[in-house]
């Protein structure tokens, strides 16, 4: 199977969650404790449901990727666009290339969300520091959204930075304080600044 085969056969499994992302807001990390003792960041790669998608789904997938190209090369600083195939390129695990389309976005016009999903991002192509850097300026440029700050707390145990973590999961805490996902992250992090 070729490579833009699997890209558009997963992006037409993800299509929904694309236009889902524009609507609910960024995409958000579930805190576990990773091998190396730090948080680690449990954005996967949505699977893909059981049996061959149709000739058709992959024939939309393509279609869509085809006009959000086409847009970009008569309008390349159209936002909506950028963000749209970084969206699915993110959906689809193929994160450098999303990052690509997110800065791309950023470039045009700052978005906390985006910058939230280009720190995501950076942090599954293994960029931990760019990722805290995109985190906590989409918290700082939009203090009332909080899962920037879940993100930067989590990249943060990634790095083994845990009173940085412990005082962006504070931070958190005071936002949300009755969220069950809040209070797991702050007791992983409670948990590993005891053992250290």
């Amino acid at each position: 199977m070729k490579r833009d085969t699997v890209v558009f056969t997963v992006c037409g499994f993800v299509l929904g969650l694309v236009i889902g992302s524009f609507l609910i807001g960024p995409h958000l990390a579930t805190p576990t404790l990773g091998p190396s003792g730090g948080v680690a960041n449990a954005a996967e790669p949505v699977p893909a449901p059981a049996g061959a998608p149709s000739m058709s789904q992959m024939n939309a997938v393509r279609e869509q990727l085809t006009t959000l190209k086409a847009t970009l090369e008569k309008e390349p600083r159209n936002v909506v666009a950028l963000a749209q195939l970084g969206n699915m390129y993110m959906d689809a695990a193929k994160y450098p290339q999303a990052a690509e389309y997110f800065e791309r976005a950023l470039a045009v016009r700052e978005d906390p969300t985006v910058r939230t999903d280009l720190g995501i991002c950076y942090k599954q192509n293994g960029q931990l520091d760019k990722a805290v850097d995109a985190f906590a300026r989409a918290a700082s440029e939009s203090p009332d959204q909080w899962q920037a700050l879940y993100n930067e707390a989590i990249v943060l145990g990634d790095l083994q930075r845990w009173g940085d973590a412990r005082a962006v999961a504070a931070k958190l805490s005071a936002m949300r304080p009755n969220d069950p996902q809040v209070a797991q992250l702050v007791q992983a992090i409670e948990s590993r600044t005891k053992t250290r």
